[in-house]
């Protein structure tokens, strides 16, 4: 199918999942009674029409390619299940366990489309539990759920690309709830989670741990949790395979949009000139300003227990990664926006659904624009002059605004809340 066709279907999607949401707010008392009611009934019927019913038409009925990176994902989950060792035998820039657990559904069903499913089945697991979380202390907990599974930006980056950002949300949920049921005495089991995490997900996942150091009474404790898990698999990788476990790693050098870099470029090209082959001291000082923006927000909320400030500071990590960081793939806005919406959003106020829509728009249109013209890099002022390049990095800016929005809601939920914190038992 011609790339266009596929835009105008995801075009059209987006708009059949914004009205949904118009609907979804009108209709919020409809929500707050199934949710006192019958909330298992409801969420099983808003999976099967948002998610596996969609599943079913796309990929068996349509027939439907799965594009993105599943076709990376199901040439890795191949040899995994052939028994290749991975950086050795396959190429893979997840960390080490990855492929084989996508690999399982394969044992069933020898197919990338087997992948999206464990996709969907996987962000259907995390949503409930999510939903589970807040829904002693929101009683719209449940239309926030239906809110995320119809943003754009979720039914995009799920149900078309199939991809696996949002398990960081599920190793996070994991970490967070520890947290609530562990008030005191917690730093070994978060640093098995933590651990769980780098050899499953990716290295990214890494961003997370200086602010969390910052504020965790026994840091050195919950390093030396990490290190049991990790310095065996680190000893066996090397003895099996030497350094090629550094792939991973070694995968940050091509340069993404939108983000601060970007929307910047030309500014920055007036005073030294960016290699776009050589991008690692663009991508060191992204890292710094990543790493820092959730260290000051930990710091500056260090007398509130880490229980409160988790999820402010799980979304500054990674929201703040898509800003700062150069390399930072788009996909990555699956690891966080479903927290933005439970922890963030207020569907009473017209702002929050209007950006967080318009992200979600944004995220299906800026690609496609990007990579139709050809991915430029704008060096200069001079190539606004094209009309396709200042829609481009018009739709990048307003990307970027609209992640700058998150980083301030949660920084403010952090350092200076206003709403009564989530407890759960």
């Amino acid at each position: 199918m011609p790339i266009i066709t596929v835009f105008y279907i995801k075009l059209l999607l987006s708009a059949v999942l914004t009205s949904a949401i118009l609907w979804s707010l009108w209709k919020a008392e409809y929500f707050e009674k199934w949710q006192a009611q019958h909330d298992s009934l409801a969420f099983a019927a808003g999976f099967l029409l948002f998610r596996l019913l969609p599943w079913i038409a796309i990929f068996i009925i349509l027939d439907f390619d799965p594009r993105g990176d599943v076709p990376f994902f199901f040439y890795k989950a191949e040899h995994a299940k052939a028994g290749g060792f991975v950086y050795r035998d396959f190429w893979s820039y997840h960390a080490p366990l990855y492929p084989y657990i996508i690999s399982l559904p394969l044992w069933l069903w020898h197919n990338p489309r087997a992948i999206v499913l464990l996709m969907v089945l996987m962000e259907t697991l995390i949503l409930w539990f999510t939903y589970r979380t807040y829904k002693p202390a929101k009683k719209n907990a449940l239309q926030l759920a239906f809110l995320y599974w119809l943003l754009p930006a979720s039914f995009m980056y799920i149900m078309i690309d199939g991809q696996e950002e949002i398990w960081f949300w599920g190793i996070g949920l994991l970490m967070w709830r520890y947290l609530m049921k562990h008030r005191e005495d917690y730093e070994t089991g978060l640093g098995l989670l933590f651990a769980l995490a780098l050899v499953t997900l990716k290295v990214t996942f890494i961003f997370l741990l200086p602010a969390i150091l910052l504020v965790v009474r026994r840091p050195v404790k919950m390093l030396l949790a990490m290190a049991a898990v990790g310095i065996p698999v680190v000893g066996f990788m090397y003895y099996r395979i030497g350094d090629l476990f550094l792939m991973p790693i070694r995968h940050t050098e091509q340069l993404m949009t939108p983000n601060l870099f970007s929307i910047t470029r030309p500014f920055i090209e007036w005073f030294v000139h960016i290699d776009s082959t050589n991008s690692t001291m663009v991508n060191w000082i992204g890292l710094l300003f990543t790493v820092l923006l959730p260290c000051l927000a930990a710091w500056k909320s260090r007398t509130r227990h880490l229980s409160l400030t988790f999820p402010g500071l799980f979304i500054l990590s990674y929201c703040g990664m898509m800003v700062f960081q150069a390399s930072a793939p788009g996909a990555y806005i699956i690891a966080f926006i479903i927290l933005v919406v439970f922890q963030l959003v207020d569907v009473n106020e017209w702002k929050d659904i209007f950006v967080i829509t318009l992200l979600g728009w944004l995220t299906v249109v800026q690609p496609f624009v990007n990579v139709y013209i050809g991915q430029p890099d704008y060096l200069s002022f001079g190539m606004f002059g094209e009309p396709k390049h200042l829609l481009d990095i018009t739709l990048q800016i307003l990307n970027v605004l609209c992640f700058v929005w998150i980083i301030v809601k949660a920084w403010n939920d952090v350092v200076t809340p206003k709403t009564a914190p989530v407890r759960w038992t």
